[in-house]
């Protein structure tokens, strides 16, 4: 079963999917470097993936249509062929990844002096569910 890794980090989630031998990775997503270094490393030695330097986008996920388009040059992340592409018309089963919960804890809102209202990571499910309703998987 084919599956996309969003807030991937360094794939604690996706390595017990693949762990089960009945999840492929199609892509991944995370957006901080170290991470992304590590999931890729992992990617290619512990599993075998090959094209992991692809599939796994280095990216901001608040830019969606850029992630499913594709970008080059970008000063921060480089370049990609987007999601779409590398895609490329497979079916994706699922839709894994855990989004940043510092905004949903109790340990966060006690540090906010704002109690996490104004905090961005609040909002970023919805582009969770932006990759969702586009790829239309069998679960999320």
């Amino acid at each position: 079963m084919n599956i996309i890794d969003l807030f991937a980090g360094c794939g604690g989630l996706l390595d017990g999917f693949m762990q089960t031998e009945k999840y492929s990775p199609v892509a991944s997503v995370e957006w901080e470097t170290a991470p992304v270094n590590t999931l890729r490393n992992r990617l290619k030695t512990k599993w075998k993936i090959n094209d992991a330097d692809d599939s796994v986008i280095h990216f901001d996920m608040q830019r969606t249509e850029e992630l499913f388009s594709g970008f080059s040059e970008d000063e921060k992340y480089g370049n990609n062929p987007g999601l779409d592409k590398i895609i490329n018309g497979r079916k994706i089963d699922g839709i894994i990844g855990g989004p940043p919960c510092q905004a949903y804890s109790v340990a966060g809102r006690v540090r906010d002096k704002e109690k996490m209202k104004n905090d961005y990571r609040n909002y970023l499910f919805e582009y969770y569910l932006k990759i969702v309703d586009r790829y239309q998987p069998k679960f999320f």
